[in-house]
């Protein structure tokens, strides 16, 4: 069946697209040597694809809004508000080929430009970009659709001239002349989202940053600053902001930090084949919360006194986790750690939440077997949709995993990391094992 909606739409897209091209050409036209030279054609590429951009943003708004409106007259009253939407994030994600807070902040943001016609318009003409329009929404948040309405036309002829800052403050300012409660709502509210937040960064470093509110943080830096000044002061040979940070470490840890690192007293999962640990050869180490890791750094972690090794013995085939009872409903902790250590990451595609839930990717209630073969890490949020309506998720004889979504899209998840072969050390340690046993 065909969508006149939707081909109205991308008919407006190619329209659109195909009138900023034909700027984009006359402007080469128009260019002298000199200009050619010095790389200006370059640059007129640059602006084209940004305005592109700008307008498949603009587009694609509108399109989410259609499946949001289409969806809510499909299911009516037979799913939860929390269901729908965590539906609807999913789906967006899995479309955009990315993570589900993404498609959460696409489809907030579409639903909030509605209540900005203004702003949405010069995003989908391409005069001003994403960051700007969002950067407004935010500030408008808690406002009654008709108060939004009224800021977006004051501030609409500002826009194109902003960045996503000033667009932000010139939006709070007008918030505040229109509803001067609606601020202090929004600090009482957005202290319910405070949370901490890990990102691997390169070089097996990582960023852990707090969200929380700004008196509190404020007194902790100045309270770290002050101290590192005053290490500074004394002698310590590291910067201030090196000694900032090893205190933050210290206060978090619980214990003491030096130049060459940190002792830890809670347990850091370091995953590596047992060539890797004695130096028979380097192969990369996985640091569980981070990823991959030089092996001469995983030996220099578990080089310390206060290590404890912890082994994952395989079938023959390397690939499934002995002495488990398939039968079982619940898996057991030796299963859960293997899935973890295989990969931290939600197996559903393009989720990179951190496994909350072991699941069975056959259902356990279709007969599916308690074993590593069958188990997949899974988000709290990706194990709860796969029970939603619509909803399905299939393994083919290969053990390929194919996502479908209400609309019918399907989605292959990546091939989960199986446990590397034995290696000789191995195959080594399990005969002691076997003769130990007697």
């Amino acid at each position: 069946m065909s969508d006149s909606e939707m081909h109205g739409v991308l008919s407006a897209l190619l329209e659109r697209v195909g009138d900023a091209v034909s700027d984009a050409a006359s402007t080469l036209d128009d260019l002298t040597d000199e200009d050619v030279a010095a790389g200006a054609a370059a640059i007129v590429a640059v602006a084209l694809s940004e305005t592109v951009v700008r307008i498949a943003q603009g587009v694609q708004a509108d399109a989410v809004t259609a499946l949001d409106r289409r969806r809510r007259e499909m299911v009516g009253s037979s799913m939860t508000e929390h269901d729908l939407c965590r539906s609807l994030f999913v789906e967006i994600a899995m479309a955009r080929q990315a993570s589900t807070t993404a498609g959460e902040t696409t489809y907030r943001l579409a639903r909030d430009l509605e209540d900005h016609p203004e702003a949405h318009a010069l995003l989908r003409d391409g005069k001003v970009n994403q960051a700007v329009v969002a950067a407004v929404c935010r500030e408008t948040v808690y406002l009654d659709p008709s108060t939004r309405a009224e800021v977006d036309r004051e501030l609409a002829p500002q826009l194109r001239a902003l960045g996503p800052k000033r667009a932000a403050a010139a939006a709070r300012r007008l918030v505040l002349d229109h509803e001067p409660h609606a601020a202090y709502e929004r600090t009482v509210r957005a202290r319910e989202e405070r949370h901490v937040h890990l990102r691997p960064e390169l070089d097996a470093m990582a960023t852990l940053s707090i969200y929380a509110p700004a008196a509190q943080l404020v007194g902790v830096w100045h309270r770290l600053d002050a101290e590192a000044s005053a290490r500074r002061s004394d002698g310590d040979p590291r910067t201030i902001a090196q000694l900032a940070c090893d205190l933050a470490l210290e206060a978090l840890n619980g214990a003491g930090v030096t130049s060459g690192g940190v002792a830890v007293d809670v347990e850091v999962g370091v995953l590596m084949r047992p060539e890797t640990m004695f130096g028979a050869d380097d192969a990369a180490a996985v640091l569980q919360g981070y990823g991959p890791v030089p092996a001469e750094l995983a030996r220099g972690l578990v080089a310390s006194g206060r290590s404890w090794v912890r082994r994952f013995f395989t079938a023959a085939d390397g690939h499934q986790i002995t002495d488990v009872d398939p039968r079982r409903r619940r898996f057991p902790e030796v299963v859960a750690r293997a899935v973890r250590a295989a990969d931290e990451y939600c197996a559903r595609p393009w989720c990179e939440c951190r496994v909350r839930e072991i699941d069975h990717v056959t259902a356990y209630a279709a007969g599916g077997e308690t074993t590593r073969a069958n188990a997949q890490g899974l988000c709290r949020s990706d194990n709860l949709l796969k029970q939603t309506r619509r909803w399905r998720v299939d393994t083919d004889h290969a053990g390929v995993r194919t996502w479908t979504t209400p609309t019918g899209h399907q989605y292959v998840a990546p091939a989960p990391p199986g446990v590397a072969p034995p290696s000789v050390l191995e195959n080594h340690l399990r005969r002691l094992l076997e003769v130990s046993r007697g």
